[in-house]
């Protein structure tokens, strides 16, 4: 999937501008922002449940908006905007099935048997968990080769979550498909993905390859002698903490000639601490504050 120069307005306002990224076949991508940075709303145009004002989607160089069939690629239920919830799982199953030439109706069934749905209840009576379990089945059954998943763990027990995250997993890797997901939870998004995409402003700002990033970045606590930070860590770092002379920084592109100038400055504290999602997310997307660093 390739998704070119996307941008969306609603109501005059700007709820996407200029969206470009890829999706390659089996590969978990994780879709960041801060709320109202326009996850939802990208999503809602790579389904094509709102139409983009400039920019295109592309499943095997055909247009996913002048070629309806191609969306059967793309599969995404908009929680917020459910229209089937009051119909029985049955039905919800039969609709998908029209909706989908390749859904495994054998799968759905040995799927939803193993997880003891009755197919006789209406969506709206199954628990907050049930309802999402039922989602990710339809999804996996659907054969659909991307799969849009708008925080799909949210709010859900321990248990039924590690239940749908290893459902999830086992059905990507044996089909080759692709999911991207949207969440808030960034530990538990980064034990998943392979990939980041960053918004903010209504724009992709960021797309890491968390194990290229590993081995290029480094989140440092520094100690100098003095509260003034050297500008070679203000010019070259994004501050995490700032706490009387203790400095937490993140080096998104750290080298041995960058670590010998730190070092020049004989501090006395220079320790390498781990670098997770939510480092990166804090870095790039939280207000700059005053200080030695800005």
């Amino acid at each position: 999937m390739i998704v070119k120069n996307l941008s969306k307005t609603i109501d005059q306002l700007s709820v996407l501008n200029d969206i470009e990224f890829e999706l390659t076949k089996n590969e978990v991508v994780g879709l960041v922002g801060r709320n109202g940075s326009g996850k939802t709303s990208l999503l809602r145009v790579l389904a094509g449940h709102y139409l983009p004002d400039i920019g295109d989607i592309l499943i095997g160089e055909k247009s996913v908006f002048k070629n309806p069939e191609v969306k059967q690629a793309i599969f995404f239920i908009d929680e917020k905007d459910n229209f089937l919830r009051s119909y029985s799982l049955t039905k919800i199953a039969k609709f998908y099935q029209l909706a989908y030439s390749k859904f495994d109706r054998s799968l759905f069934m040995d799927l939803v048997g193993k997880h003891e749905f009755s197919l006789n209840k209406s969506y709206r009576q199954l628990s907050k968990g049930q309802q999402a379990l039922f989602q990710l089945i339809l999804a996996i059954s659907s054969n659909a080769e991307y799969l849009l998943l708008d925080e799909p763990f949210d709010g859900l027990d321990v248990i039924i979550k590690k239940e749908m995250i290893g459902l999830l997993m086992e059905h990507l890797s044996e089909h080759s498909r692709t999911a991207l997901i949207s969440s808030h939870n960034l530990p538990e998004l980064e034990n998943l993905v392979d990939r980041v995409l960053l918004l903010k402003d209504q724009t992709i700002i960021k797309d890491y390859r968390l194990e290229e990033m590993r081995e290029k970045a480094k989140k440092l606590q520094l100690v100098f002698k003095t509260k003034k930070v050297p500008a070679v860590v203000k010019e070259n770092s994004k501050m995490l903490d700032f706490q009387g002379r203790v400095v937490t920084v993140v080096f998104e592109h750290f080298t041995e000639e960058l670590e010998t100038l730190i070092k020049e400055f004989d501090p006395l504290v220079y320790e390498e601490l781990p670098l997770s999602l939510e480092d990166l997310f804090e870095a790039n997307l939280k207000p700059h504050r005053k200080g030695p660093l800005k």
